[in-house]
């Protein structure tokens, strides 16, 4: 019998052997093994237990040099009995080869690249055991999780409870058995699978893991991620590296080897090196808070650790519970944990007991703390300019002080030396630390993490003679001494030019609230806009539109500098100052429109009332001047009385019927369009 012969048999025999889940069950017969975690036992004429570490790295490297004497012969594969712990990879290859030993399949045929993947997958490494869709491991985790559901619930002490269905477990671990036999059999390597779509457990496995990786998306979307600058070890250099920091309740199995294997979303390319994730309602497990580095990079974390450690003996105000370990030596009880001395992986403290937490820091001072110490713009230092277009000692960037500071800032500064370090600004971290700088919101002390913006609420500009961030409350400028030097002049009276438009534009809105107001005020008073008033509206209308012309006539961009022009346009659309130009303008146009309205009523007004009066007069005074022309009248009654009183009448019926013929057809028109709005 071959090794794919005695897969094969074992594949179609899987679930007719004794495989039991089971976390604390060691053998007490000679036919019982148990798989654990880090550990392999068995029983002989009593119990023996071989730890992983010890000699071998996995309990798939302890089965693989294995004396054969382990491997009972007088008992049959179906007469034991195989006890897990868990469902991890060691765990299932340890098994399969137990079953190829036990048969009599020589070692040497058996692949070893599976047993030095399975150290390394032991040992935390996800990116040398292959892409998250090429790896036997993230195929294997995924179709675990897929077959069972953890639930983690917290009870009132901060204790975390898990529950797991034992039977989903133990099918989930038959299918990663499966899985793992039937990639054996075809002879892929481990590191690299191919698309195996007629294995049913590899389309499960494929199907969990892309919905993992949707959920690692989403994830991404809500991080911050920034570039970290972390010391090497045993040196005095230091290291750029993505870092992916988040606060998230979503368990997501995969996400070290998503992130490890990240290239698109990463700016370097290269994964994210550096993680720092928040679980918030695990807290007091040690698994809230994990801070992690990728080893290979040979970067640490102790002085992370350290300022840890630092921090919560002075938040415990020296309380905190501590145990001796020397004469002169204490402890804390319960510490950040540094997972296996290497400074690679930070955790919390765990509770001190059932009603004390072990950490008094909050996940806002450990994420300060990261930024504090591993700040890639910490290592930075430049020349500022000053007002007078001199330039400065090193400092900071965060120490150079605006040379505008009317309603919005002008910096600007010069690399004071060639080096690696320049292209640190074209990183989105260092992008976004400039514009915080620019807006002047932090000066003389360094930007904290948090506030710094996103990458839509600033613009990045490359100019011959270095970099501009556009920020809306300032303007970051650095020459990097490279193409061209920085005419910080002509762009310092084009920055005043802007500055001076806007302003004038803020004014004059400002004023256009005012007397918006005002006109609303009179209008909810009842009070008419006289002729006085509207002749005020008037001479403001004419005043600021004079303002607003001189002003774009007096700020206009006097240049045919290509990247002056970029720098302007960029500002102002930065700034919104063609929209608030427009929007003034929108303002004026309405407010002579009300004007204008209100001058037309008062004619129209006139015009009815010449109608109403002037039209039966004229009339009259002609009719009777014709009728009475001729009739005598004696002269002792001076005026003729007769006519005058018929003028007279006659002209006040025809004012009253022409003024309710108008009143009439008001009301029939009112009525109409009352009846149409009830209608619709």
């Amino acid at each position: 019998m071959n090794l794919t012969e005695c897969l094969q048999e074992l594949y179609y025999e899987l679930n007719h052997l004794h495989i039991f889940y089971e976390t604390k069950q060691m053998p007490q017969s000679r036919n019982q093994v148990f798989f654990g975690d880090e550990v392999l036992a068995y029983y002989t004429d009593q119990l023996i237990t071989h730890a992983q570490g010890d000699i071998f790295e996995s309990t798939s490297e302890m089965l693989y040099y294995l004396d054969e004497s382990f491997f009972f012969e007088d008992i049959t594969i179906k007469n034991y009995e195989f006890y897990f712990e868990d469902l991890s990879p060691d765990a299932c290859l340890s098994f399969i080869i137990f079953y190829c030993r036990h048969r009599g399949i020589p070692i040497k045929d058996f692949p070893y690249d599976w047993i030095d993947y399975s150290i390394r997958w032991e040992l935390g490494d996800v990116k040398t055991t292959g892409k998250p869709f090429e790896s036997w491991g993230c195929f294997h985790s995924a179709l675990a999780h897929s077959f069972y559901i953890i639930e983690e619930q917290m009870d009132s002490y901060g204790k975390i409870d898990t529950i797991v269905d034992p039977n989903n477990v133990l099918d989930g671990l038959k299918a990663c058995i499966s899985l793992a036999v039937s990639l054996l059999i075809e002879n892929v390597p481990p590191y690299n699978l191919p698309f195996l779509e007629h294995i049913d457990e590899f389309n499960r496995a494929l199907s969990y893991l892309k919905m993992e990786y949707q959920k690692y998306i989403l994830r991404l979307k809500k991080a911050t991620i920034t570039q970290l600058e972390l010391p090497m070890i045993d040196s005095e250099k230091t290291m750029l590296v993505n870092a992916f920091i988040i606060t998230e309740n979503t368990y997501i199995g995969l996400l070290k080897s998503f992130l490890i294997h990240e290239e698109e979303h990463s700016w370097l390319q290269s994964g994210f090196q550096f993680f720092a994730i928040h679980r918030p309602e695990l807290k007091g497990t040690g698994r809230d808070i994990v801070i992690q580095v990728d080893a290979r990079l040979k970067v640490h974390l102790r002085d992370l650790w350290e300022m840890l450690e630092d921090l919560e003996n002075e938040r415990w105000l020296g309380t905190r519970p501590q145990v001796k370990i020397s004469p002169d030596r204490f402890i804390a009880t319960q510490p950040w944990n540094d997972r296996w001395d290497t400074y690679h992986t930070i955790t919390a403290p765990k509770m001190i007991d059932e009603r004390t937490f072990g950490s008094k820091l909050e996940w806002s001072d450990v994420v300060g703390a990261i930024w504090e110490l591993y700040n890639p713009a910490k290592s930075i230092t430049v020349n500022p300019f000053f007002h007078d277009g001199s330039i400065g000692a090193p400092c900071r960037i965060y120490e150079c002080k605006p040379i505008l500071s009317n309603k919005k800032y002008l910096t600007a500064a010069k690399w004071n030396s060639l080096g690696q370090q320049q292209i640190l600004v074209t990183s989105p971290t260092m992008q976004r630390y400039l514009a915080v700088c620019a807006s002047g919101q932090y000066q003389d002390q360094v930007p904290p993490i948090y506030p710094l913006p996103s990458p839509e609420s600033f613009d990045f500009l490359e100019i011959p003679s270095g970099f501009i961030v556009i920020h809306p409350e300032g303007v970051f400028i650095l020459d990097d001494w490279n193409n061209k030097n920085l005419d910080l002049t002509t762009y310092r009276k084009e920055m005043q030019k802007i500055v001076k438009r806007f302003i004038a534009f803020q004014e004059i809105h400002r004023e256009c609230i005012m007397i918006m107001n005002k006109v609303q005020n009179w209008l909810f008073e009842g009070q008419a806009l006289s002729s006085a008033k509207i002749r005020e509206i008037n001479n403001w209308l004419t005043l600021n539109k004079t303002k607003i012309r001189h002003t774009i006539l007096t700020t206009m961009f006097s240049s045919n500098d290509y990247y002056l022009q970029l720098f302007r346009d960029t500002i102002e659309k930065r700034w919104a100052i063609q929209t608030q130009l427009n929007e003034l303008y929108d303002t004026v146009s309405e407010l002579e429109q009300m004007v204008e309205n209100h001058t037309n009523m008062k004619s129209n007004r006139l015009i009815v009332l010449i109608t109403i009066f002037g039209f039966p007069v004229m009339l009259f005074s002609s009719l009777f001047q014709m009728i009475f022309e001729d009739v005598p009248s004696p002269k002792w009654l001076g005026v003729h009385w007769v006519g005058l009183f018929m003028f007279i009448g006659l002209s006040l019926i025809s004012i009253w019927a022409i003024n309710r013929y108008l009143n009439v057809s008001t009301k029939s028109e009112h009525k109409a369009i009352k009846k149409a709005r009830d209608r619709s």
